[in-house]
């Protein structure tokens, strides 16, 4: 990694170090290391973005101007401590220089970053490998999802894409939560590749999400061994679909174990749904690296202000980031506004104030910009409310109507056994043994339920799979509850053996598919083609950065994605996912326009199409070099790749 880059992820962290200290929060200086590496890295892509947005550019001094603002304010909080970071300091000394035996020894957070670490350093490194054949994806949700934050991220640097709209279906305001790819594009002035800078921030915020959740279920639930036990839970999340090992094993042998040759957490054939989180989530969806920390930290803050009955300050600082919460993670900031109004009902404070009144005057004006244009879910024969679908059961629903009704409940406690394991008989018996807890977590847990209960019934999401988005929390914060459940088990002799094959029951599937994810062998996937790189390094160097292209609707798309120039339209499956219902209409007139139809002149104009590129993708679709040969003029050809500027762009 070039210096520059790695003082720029240094200073963040710096920054976020100092922020910590105007929480107005007595935090270890483990929790501030670690929260202050999300909080600054947070903070920077808040500052960094608003001069971008104001000149319209991402460039070099407005990456410096901005990191040296989020740095200026963790300064202000570092003084402001007075007294207290040396406090820190020699607190924390004392404590890594106890025996570990003892009960303040924090050796438990540093074994869990490590065990983490290693496999995230593993998998990144090999996000993204260029050989002399191309571009290849590490892993097969990086392939895929990956390729919208290539387009969103270089839009950013490469693309001038500012205010932020949607580079793969122009014209429509960016709502998805955008910051971690700002995050990425900020890296790229300072000496990093497109393909390095989301490797980069995604190894950064990685590696802080287990140490995270850790402390934050230390405070939780009062033990580092529920707190260990909590990350374990979460990050092997998976159901019982390792049972296919068996028969893997009589069909390939012993090699099996060497090339795993299956993904045991997701089956749909089976009706396995639950993607071992890191998988699902972490890796993919790079937003949740945000969102799942900012959470509970913020979760965290108002647990600790609540118990110790502190002042303003921490309320104040939790609304105020809570506010800008939409653009890192909309599900997170309201999960962060929701869970914390049952907490209010029956903690009664004015200092609740602090807090509702910036998450809600900052965070919803900023959902509002972002908000879906429609709502492109599809009921079919389900009854709606305000057209969403009512589907009980969520993906359980087709095995109860195959059984039919009176199959309902049993069809659906075994979808979720099935698919998660043991998880939810621990999550309730969290609640149930609440004296095996030593702080009153459970209770204040019990309003996640509705994050369960509710997508149970209704498809608050276009896909139907995408209300993982909300189980995903259920699953985060009773991953805590069911870490406290099982290090209870294990001080007792008569229930070690039972709690450790229940850890084995709810981690398996999760380990293997996630030593499969990391073996590059058989988990790679082509991503562009040698062509695809030449054609992008091109375009960057020699199109005007808001230009406009005309191109397949594919996901990997060169032109979106290492150009980070704007498409007419891109991957439908996103762009319906997204909300952007124009997109069918979009579709058909890319294709027209690639084809040379006679509507071709005027869809160009309509659209503002400045470029057109014939490739490989683009010739399946039916597009026309002999058309654009004669109608565009031609201005970049190697044979398998072609551009054809229009008009006078």
């Amino acid at each position: 990694m070039p210096l520059a880059a790695a003082l720029f992820l240094a200073a963040c962290a710096a920054a976020g170090f100092g922020i910590t200290y105007l929480t107005g929060i007595a935090l270890t200086l483990e929790e501030r290391l670690v929260f202050g590496l999300v909080l600054g890295a947070a903070a920077v892509s808040v500052t960094t973005f608003l001069p971008a947005l104001v000149v319209h550019d991402l460039t070099l001094p407005t990456v410096v101007g901005g990191l040296a603002i989020a740095v200026a304010i963790g300064a202000v909080g570092f003084v402001s401590g007075g007294a207290q970071p040396a406090r820190d300091w020699n607190d924390a000394s004392v404590r890594w220089n106890e025996s570990w035996r003892s009960l303040g020894h924090p050796w438990p957070l540093l074994a869990v970053t490590l065990a983490c670490g290693v496999w995230t350093v593993h998998l990144l490194h090999q996000a993204y490998v260029y050989t002399p054949n191309g571009l290849y994806a590490g892993y097969v949700n990086i392939w895929g999802d990956w390729a919208a934050h290539l387009s969103f991220a270089g839009s950013f640097a490469y693309g001038h894409n500012f205010p932020p709209e949607f580079p793969i279906d122009t014209g429509h305001r960016l709502g998805y939560p955008f910051m971690i790819d700002f995050l990425a594009a900020d890296l790229i002035p300072v000496g990093l590749s497109l393909t390095e800078a989301l490797t980069a921030t995604s190894g950064m915020l990685g590696i802080a999400l287990p140490g995270v959740l850790y402390l934050v279920a230390v405070r939780f639930v009062g033990g580092r061994a529920a707190a260990a036990t909590a990350v374990f839970v979460f990050l092997l999340s998976g159901g019982l679909g390792f049972v296919y090992l068996l028969g893997d094993l009589g069909h390939f042998g012993l090699s099996a174990l060497v090339h795993l040759p299956r993904e045991y957490t997701l089956n749909r054939d089976v009706n396995l749904q639950w993607l071992n989180p890191v998988l699902a989530y972490l890796v993919p969806q790079r937003s949740t690296l945000f969102g799942f920390s900012l959470a509970l930290i913020l979760l965290v803050f108002l647990w600790i202000a609540l118990r110790e009955h502190l002042g303003w300050r921490p309320f104040l600082f939790a609304g105020l980031a809570a506010g800008a919460l939409p653009v890192f993670h909309v599900h997170a900031w309201g999960t962060v506004v929701a869970l914390p109004a049952f907490w209010a009902l029956f903690n009664r404070r004015r200092e609740w104030i602090a807090f509702f009144v910036p998450a809600l005057v900052i965070g919803v004006p900023i959902l509002v910009w972002m908000w879906p244009p429609d709502n492109t879910s599809i009921c079919g024969d389900l009854p709606s409310i305000a057209g969403y679908c009512i589907e009980p059961g969520w993906l359980s629903f087709t095995d109860w109507q195959r059984h039919g009704a009176i199959y309902f409940v049993p069809d659906l406690i075994w979808f979720w056994l099935w698919n998660t394991s043991l998880l939810l008989p621990l999550v309730i018996a969290g609640q149930a043994m609440v004296r095996w807890f030593p702080t009153a977590f459970p209770l204040w847990f019990a309003p996640v339920w509705l994050w369960f209960l509710v997508p149970n019934l209704v498809v608050l999401q276009p896909w139907v799979w995408d209300n993982t988005k909300f189980f995903i929390f259920w699953a985060l914060l009773g991953s805590i509850l069911a870490g406290g459940v099982l290090a209870a088990m294990l001080r007792h002799p008569a229930t070690a053996v039972v709690a450790v094959v229940v850890m084995i029951l709810l981690g398996l599937s999760g380990f293997l598919d996630l030593a499969r994810a990391s073996d590059f062998s058989i988990s790679s996937v082509q991503f562009t083609d040698r062509g695809g790189l030449k054609v992008a390094n091109w375009v960057r160097g020699h199109t005007n950065p808001t230009a406009v292209f005309a191109v397949a609707d594919e996901h990997n798309s060169p032109i979106p994605t290492l150009a980070g120039r704007r498409e007419l339209v891109g991957y439908p499956g996103w762009l319906w996912t997204y909300g952007l219902a124009d997109y069918v209409q979009k579709e058909a007139d890319d294709k027209r326009i690639l084809a040379g139809d006679p509507s071709t002149p005027e869809l160009v104009r309509k659209y503002g199409i400045d470029y057109v590129m014939i490739g490989p993708q683009e010739i399946p679709r039916g597009a026309s070099r002999a058309y654009w040969d004669v109608h565009g003029t031609k201005v970049y050809d190697d044979g398998e790749y072609a551009v054809y500027r229009v008009g006078n762009a």
